[in-house]
């Protein structure tokens, strides 16, 4: 995260404050004054012991340690409508320190119901440029790389450095692909998908058959036909993100082949134990 000279720069600057928090306006004029960017002041502050106020909330849940590894993590969004944008949304905020996006598509009318980032004025507008915007008024600290495009346009070199991957595809065959893909990296995925008032979730880890059980037999979902309202894509990428930053943040260890399917309508939550 810093390299040696950084790490003196930053000591020194800090060397002089008896303090156990900092405000944003604080740390950018740290970035500012010595040149060195947002999220590596960030990093050193948290390794201080230091609470950036930006993060004060989530330290109760993460820790320092925590919070630091979120920073130092890389994760791949495949697919940046009603699960991607929310989950963007959610790791920017918590502090993911660099986020790949990656969507081929632009926002349209129907999209106005559940996605994030569409709005009236952005009908027509390509969804990873919506999504670098949006990350950019929310957590300058956090970098976001695009790709307007499909994942399999993903630079090799962003494969590897990557922690985590989310599938938020809208289709089972470029879901069984993607797997594929993760394992080939030995990557996580965090598979979500949703259908009316229902959801699913599941860590899919590598080489995990529960996207080929899931879905054996199946070409299309059932969304088509019971639709995504606003209300079930938030929840499940709440719980895809909750699942990403339990392994990120080093709080999820053991290697569980299981899916949460819910209900909101019935209020119904089931894990089923592949």
């Amino acid at each position: 995260m810093l390299t040696e000279k950084e790490i003196w720069i930053l000591a020194g600057r800090f060397s002089a404050r008896s303090i156990t928090e900092l405000s944003i306006e604080d740390m950018q004029a740290i970035a500012d004054e010595t040149g060195i960017s947002l999220k590596a002041v960030e990093w050193y502050a948290l390794d201080k012991q230091i609470q950036p106020l930006r993060y004060r909330r989530n330290l109760g849940t993460l820790g320092f340690d925590g919070q630091k590894k979120l920073l130092e993590s890389t994760i791949i969004v495949c697919g940046l409508g009603g699960l991607g944008g929310h989950i963007i949304e959610q790791c920017a905020r918590a502090g993911t320190g660099t986020i790949i996006g990656a969507d081929h598509d632009v926002f349209d009318a129907t999209n106005l119901n559940r996605q994030i980032l569409s709005a009236i004025d952005t009908l027509g507008e390509k969804k990873v440029e919506e999504a670098k915007k949006r990350i950019e008024k929310i957590n300058p600290a956090v970098d976001f790389k695009d790709y307007h495009g499909k994942f399999a346009d993903i630079e090799d070199s962003d494969w590897e450095n990557a922690d985590i991957v989310f599938d938020c595809l809208d289709n089972i065959a470029g879901r069984i692909v993607l797997g594929e893909k993760c394992t080939s990296h030995n990557l996580p995925m965090i598979h979500g998908a949703i259908a009316g008032w229902c959801g699913q979730v599941a860590i899919v880890w590598p080489a995990s058959s529960i996207l080929e059980t899931i879905y054996k037999g199946q070409e299309t979902g059932i969304e088509t036909e019971t639709g995504t309202p606003p209300f079930t894509a938030a929840a499940a990428a709440s719980i895809m993100t909750a699942n990403a930053i339990k392994i990120l943040a080093g709080k999820e260890t053991e290697k569980k082949e299981q899916i949460l399917f819910f209900d909101l309508f019935e209020n119904d939550w089931q894990t089923i134990n592949l």
